[in-house]
């Protein structure tokens, strides 16, 4: 060591400092199936239906969802069923459209339809401020009700994003599920990011599932035309799916008349 050099006392604890500083990097891995369909049974689990079950054909085992629930009406309506709800899962981009042969094109042609909307809306924010809520404390958070807007240009641009919508989902299963009309509310779960607001289907609303087991609501699902007949057949079928799984986690197993106990699926320890 060079004497001459000035010798700084404090370097070690400095040292020590910026080692106990450094985040880990730490690797998010992509959730399980398991795991995405749990998480979309805890986000219908937090609208507090009375009754929820998975694996529920909607009308026909064809069109199963992923999971649904059902709320009991009160007094007279006690025995009906007043409101159900829907959540599909999808993993995979492709599966949240119609199987069309121009999808990329309906799709690059919703994108600039989103751009141009974007920039028309920046326009209303000038123009039209007796749109924006009076509820929200700081404005740069300040939501806007655009569908209330007079501005030709941005009505003419919505009613092409819904015809582009329209042409990607016409036939597919997601449409398929909400024109059995047994649910009043559908929800489309995905991967976060998976796909855009503006690219689902009209009416559905929009959960993304996190990689931090967190659900998030990207766009709430709009209220649908179902039947009363169309929700008490939902609820029935909620039921059936319940009871199998309750059958399954107590070990009972029924096959026909034949009814067979066993050892009850072990449970995993939870871990604190």
């Amino acid at each position: 060591m060079d004497w001459n050099d000035e010798l700084d006392l404090f370097s070690f604890i400095r040292a020590e400092e910026e080692s106990a500083v450094t985040p880990e990097k730490t690797e998010k891995f992509p959730l399980s199936r398991q795991e995405l369909q749990q998480l979309a049974l805890g986000f219908l689990a937090s609208l507090k239906p009375d009754a929820a079950a998975m694996q529920v054909p909607a009308r026909f085992r064809k069109y199963q969802v992923t999971c649904a629930g059902f709320w009991r009406g009160c007094g007279k309506e006690q025995g009906v069923a007043v409101k159900t709800a829907v959540v599909v899962l999808y993993e995979k981009f492709e599966r949240c459209f119609n199987d069309c042969a121009n999808r990329d094109k309906l799709l690059e042609a919703l994108h600039e339809l989103r751009s141009e909307r974007e920039r028309l809306e920046a326009v209303i924010r000038e123009t039209e401020p007796e749109l924006a809520s009076q509820d929200d404390l700081f404005s740069d958070l300040r939501s806007w009700d655009y569908a209330a807007s007079t501005n030709p240009e941005y009505r003419k641009v919505r009613r092409k994003m819904n015809k582009v919508q329209d042409a990607l989902h016409q036939g597919s299963r997601l449409c398929r599920i909400h024109d059995t009309g047994v649910a009043d509310y559908c929800y489309l779960a995905v991967p976060a990011g998976l796909v855009q607001p503006d690219e689902i289907a009209l009416g559905w609303g929009l959960i993304y599932l996190g990689p931090e087991r967190k659900f998030e609501v990207i766009k709430e699902a709009e209220q649908q035309d179902a039947s009363p007949q169309g929700r008490q057949l939902l609820a029935q079928n909620i039921a059936v799916a319940a009871k199998n799984a309750v059958l399954f986690s107590a070990g009972v197993d029924v096959s026909g008349k034949k009814v067979t106990c066993r050892k009850p699926p072990r449970k995993r320890k939870r871990l604190i």
